[in-house]
């Protein structure tokens, strides 16, 4: 019985830093846990050709790695079966607040890349609602987790909040606490968007990673004043190998529910509502 799900051509859709056996081979190895058993019939090479759309030499190098690796055996005339699952690694990822990275006094700080008066890009001035060449404050920060590029933070304020931050020291802090404990101001969020991304040259040299290579985007747009304007524009880029995105859901009276064990010892502790700059 074949254990491959359908799945629409593929051919065209992979991001070009990565090689296409590549890609394949760890498509292939994210299914081995889902219902397979050692000694079940491996898909054909045929049957991957024509789910991913690739050539059948693409296919039999995505193999030879599953193959030299122990996973699967290949019988002339008699098909390719699998021979063992891989070892499941534990997800080392981070999730949770930023704040709590340093609570936990894991190695963590942030460097300012830009810092200063601009002109916001068209779509962030359209969600302020700015008038045409109204100027923000920017703050383009990079953050590291044991001294390994984490996530790209970057924020757009009014010019004397701005100006106000640029003059602390935000290395081993965020912008949101900073906000609230040195400026004491009342933060409202309005909204947050979340969204998947590749990396373009800028980020992908500030991350350290391939061009193409994925990330996870968290917008947010807050106001500081009881008028409910959006005022302030913060976004963050995070390097997908490192990073995941929980949310935490209460139950009817407020207790929060329990979530799932995943990660190391650390993840699980940092699990939260949201992340924070």
């Amino acid at each position: 019985m074949t254990k491959s799900r359908p799945a629409p051509n593929l051919g065209s859709e992979f991001f070009n830093p990565f090689p296409r056996y590549l890609q394949i081979r760890n498509i292939l190895l994210r299914r081995f846990n889902d219902g397979f058993a050692a000694g079940d019939r491996f898909p054909s090479e045929y049957q991957l050709c024509t789910e991913f759309g690739v050539s059948r030499e693409t296919v039999r190098e995505a193999l030879r790695g599953l193959e030299s690796d122990g996973l699967i055996a290949r019988h002339r005339g008699k098909g390719t079966f699998v021979v063992r699952l891989p070892d499941t690694a534990q997800d080392k990822r981070l999730t949770g607040l930023v704040e709590d990275f340093t609570e936990l006094k894991l190695d963590t700080d942030a460097s300012v890349i830009r810092s200063g008066v601009e002109t916001p890009p068209m779509r962030i001035a359209s969600a302020l609602r700015l008038a045409a060449g109204e100027r923000l404050f920017r703050i383009l920060r990079l953050r590291e987790v044991d001294g390994k590029p984490f996530a790209c933070h970057d924020a757009f304020l009014p010019l004397d909040i701005g100006s106000a931050l640029a003059h602390l020291d935000l290395t081993h802090t965020t912008l949101f606490g900073e906000l609230r404990r040195t400026l004491g101001i009342k933060l409202v969020e309005i909204y947050q968007h979340i969204d998947a991304l590749t990396a373009d040259v800028s980020l992908a040299r500030l991350l350290e990673l391939e061009v193409g290579a994925p990330l996870l985007v968290t917008r947010r747009a807050l106001s500081h004043r009881r008028t409910g304007a959006q005022t302030m524009f913060f976004e963050s880029y995070f390097r997908a190998d490192r990073y995941y995105y929980t949310v935490q859901l209460k139950q009817r009276g407020g207790k929060p529910l329990r979530p799932a064990p995943a990660g190391d010892a650390r993840t699980n502790r940092l699990r939260t509502a949201s992340s924070q700059r």
